[in-house]
C-alpha cells in the first residue's frame, strides 16, 4: 500500500472513531480543549485576530468557540474554499449570512473574501486535523487546502501560529501515520487534557 492509499484508510478508521463518540462527549471535549485554546489566545494574541474552520460532521465542534472568540472582542475569520484547492478567508460572527460553497459540500459566510496578504494581522490560524503526532505531523482531511495555505506563508517575515484541535485519541505517537514531504507540522496541539507544544 503506497503513502496516499495508507492515509487514506487511516482517515477512515478516525473517521469511524470520531462518529462513535456520542455527541455530548465531542462537545464536552472541544468546550475543554477551547477553554485551553482561549487562556493562549488571550495570552499570546497581539493583534486579537484568529482563524477558525467551521466544523463539519464529528469534527471537533467549533461554534461554541467561534462565538465565545467574538464575544471576547477577537475577529474571526473562516476558510472560504476556492478553485485549485486555495483558501481565501471571510469574516464570521454570530448571524453572518451563509451560503453553501461552489467547491465543497459547506456552507461559508457571505461577504468580502481576504487573501493570505491578510495574514500578517492574524495571532493564529486554527488547523484541521484528523490527527496530530508528538512531532506536530498533522494528518488533515487529504483535500491539501491547508498544506498549500501554510507553505504560502514560508517566504513570510512572521506568520501566525499554527493550532490543532483534536480529540484525546487523535493526538498520536510519531510513526502513526504516514508524512510526506509536502505536510506541514503545526505548532501546538490542544486537546481536553491540554497543550501540547512543538514551536511557539
Amino acid at each position: 500500500m503506497d503513502e496516499i492509499a495508507a492515509k487514506d484508510a487511516i482517515r477512515s478508521g478516525l473517521r469511524a472513531a470520531r462518529r462513535e463518540l456520542e455527541p455530548a462527549a465531542r462537545q464536552a471535549q472541544m468546550d475543554a480543549a477551547g477553554a485551553h485554546l482561549i487562556d493562549w489566545l488571550d495570552k499570546n494574541a497581539v493583534h486579537r485576530t484568529v482563524t477558525a474552520f467551521l466544523s463539519y460532521g464529528a469534527e471537533p465542534p467549533t461554534g461554541k468557540l467561534l462565538t465565545a472568540l467574538h464575544a471576547r472582542g477577537y475577529r474571526v475569520l473562516v476558510p472560504i474554499c476556492e478553485p485549485e484547492r486555495r483558501l481565501s478567508w471571510a469574516a464570521w460572527y454570530p448571524g453572518i449570512d451563509m451560503a453553501r460553497c461552489a467547491v465543497a459540500p459547506i456552507d461559508e459566510p457571505v461577504g468580502p473574501r481576504f487573501d493570505a496578504s491578510v495574514m500578517p494581522l492574524v495571532d493564529a490560524v486554527l488547523v484541521p486535523a484528523q490527527a496530530v503526532d508528538s512531532n506536530g505531523d498533522r494528518l488533515g482531511q487529504g483535500g491539501g487546502y491547508y498544506d498549500r495555505f501554510i507553505a504560502s506563508l514560508d517566504a513570510a517575515a512572521s506568520r501566525p501560529a499554527l493550532l490543532a484541535v483534536v480529540y484525546e485519541h487523535e493526538l498520536v505517537e510519531p510513526g502513526s501515520f504516514p508524512v510526506q514531504e509536502f505536510d506541514r507540522r503545526v505548532d501546538a496541539v490542544f486537546t481536553a487534557a491540554g497543550r501540547r507544544t512543538f514551536g511557539v
